[in-house]
C-alpha cells in the first residue's frame, strides 16, 4: 500500500471539518394544507430511514386554507422548508409571504406542486430557482430522485449530515460531492504550472471527498476510522499521483490537459469511493490503473 501523501495535522484537520458538519443534522420541514400531498412528500424523503431519525429529522405542518404560516421556530435547527402547495396558491400573498420570511430568515425553500405546471416554474423574489421546484407526479408521490436534487441544492454542505440518516439523499449528495471537488481539481490542474506543485492541493481535495462520501453513508470519522478509510484508498491517491506527474512531463499544451485529467480522475476516485462504500464494489488499485494507461498514450 502506498504512503498516503498527506501530513498527520492536516488528516487531523480533515477529521475535524468533517465531524464539525455531522454535528447537529439540521431538520427538514415539509408544509402545505394537502395533507395527503405532504405525507407523500414526507414518506419519499424518509424512504429507508431509520423510524427515529426520520421522526426527529422531518417535520410535518398541516394547516387549513388560507391560513398558512412558516412555523420556523429556532431558525438554527431548520435546514430547509419543503412547501407543497397547489399552483393556485401562488397568487395568495400569505404563501409567498411565508416564503420571504423564510428567505429572510437564512432557511432556503423547495417548492413541490401538487399541479404538474407544465412549464418551467421558478419565485426569484422569494430565492426559488427552477431546480428547487418539483412537480407531484400522476401516482400522487413526488420524483424520488428530482425532490433528492431539489433538497440537496437547497441545503448545501448540510445535506452530508442528512444523507447519513436519510438514505433517500444519500446518492445525489455524494454525487454533489464528487463534482464539486472534480471542478476544484480541475481549476487547480490548470493554474499550477510547477510540475507536482498541485499534488498536495488535490490530494486534500481528494481526501476531504472520500471523508465526506464516507460520512453520508453514516460511518463514523474519526481520526483512527479516517486513517484507516484514507488507507483502503492510498493506492488510488498513488495511481492520481502518478497521472498528475505524467502530464508534467507532456510539452506544449500539457498544462491544458492537466485540468481535464484532474477533472475525470477525481470523479472516477469519487465514483470508487462510492460504490465501495455503498457496498457494491471494493477499491481495488485496478479500478483506477486504466485512468493511468490513458495518460501514458496522451504522452504517446
Amino acid at each position: 500500500m502506498r504512503k498516503l501523501p498527506l501530513s498527520p495535522r492536516k488528516i487531523v484537520s480533515l477529521v475535524g471539518e468533517v465531524q464539525s458538519l455531522m454535528e447537529g443534522a439540521r431538520r427538514l420541514l415539509v408544509l402545505g394544507s394537502d395533507a395527503e400531498a405532504v405525507a407523500a412528500v414526507r414518506e419519499t424523503i424518509t424512504e429507508g430511514a431509520a423510524p427515529e431519525k426520520a421522526h426527529y429529522l422531518v417535520e410535518t405542518v398541516t394547516y387549513g386554507a388560507g391560513e398558512f404560516r412558516m412555523p420556523l421556530g429556532n431558525n438554527g435547527s431548520v435546514g430547509a422548508a419543503v412547501v407543497v402547495a397547489a399552483g393556485g396558491e401562488l397568487v395568495g400573498n400569505g404563501l409567498k409571504s411565508g416564503m420571504v420570511q423564510a428567505r429572510d430568515a437564512g432557511v432556503p425553500v423547495v417548492l413541490v406542486l401538487t399541479e404538474a405546471p407544465g412549464v418551467q416554474i421558478s419565485l426569484p423574489d422569494v430565492g426559488v430557482g427552477p431546480q428547487r421546484v418539483v412537480g407531484i407526479a400522476p401516482d400522487g408521490r413526488p420524483p424520488a430522485d428530482v425532490l433528492a436534487e431539489a433538497l440537496v441544492d437547497a441545503t448545501g454542505d448540510g445535506a452530508v449530515a442528512l444523507a447519513s440518516h436519510l438514505p433517500a439523499l444519500r446518492e445525489e449528495t455524494c454525487n454533489r460531492v464528487i463534482r464539486q471537488t472534480a471542478r476544484q481539481n480541475a481549476v487547480v490542474g490548470v493554474l499550477f504550472f510547477l510540475p507536482g506543485a498541485d499534488m498536495p492541493v488535490m490530494t486534500l481535495n481528494e481526501a476531504r471527498m472520500v471523508l465526506r462520501i464516507a460520512a453520508a453513508h453514516g460511518e463514523p470519522v474519526g481520526t483512527e476510522r479516517a486513517l484507516e478509510l484514507l488507507g483502503v484508498v492510498g493506492t488510488g491517491f498513488g495511481l492520481r499521483a502518478a497521472a498528475r506527474q505524467a502530464l508534467d512531463l507532456l510539452p506544449g499544451p500539457g498544462w491544458a490537459i492537466k485540468g481535464g485529467v484532474a477533472y475525470s480522475g477525481t470523479q472516477a476516485l469519487g465514483r470508487t469511493a462510492k460504490a465501495y462504500f455503498d457496498g457494491s464494489a471494493r477499491l481495488t488499485p485496478s479500478r483506477l490503473a486504466p485512468l493511468v494507461e490513458k495518460v501514458k498514450k496522451l504522452r504517446g
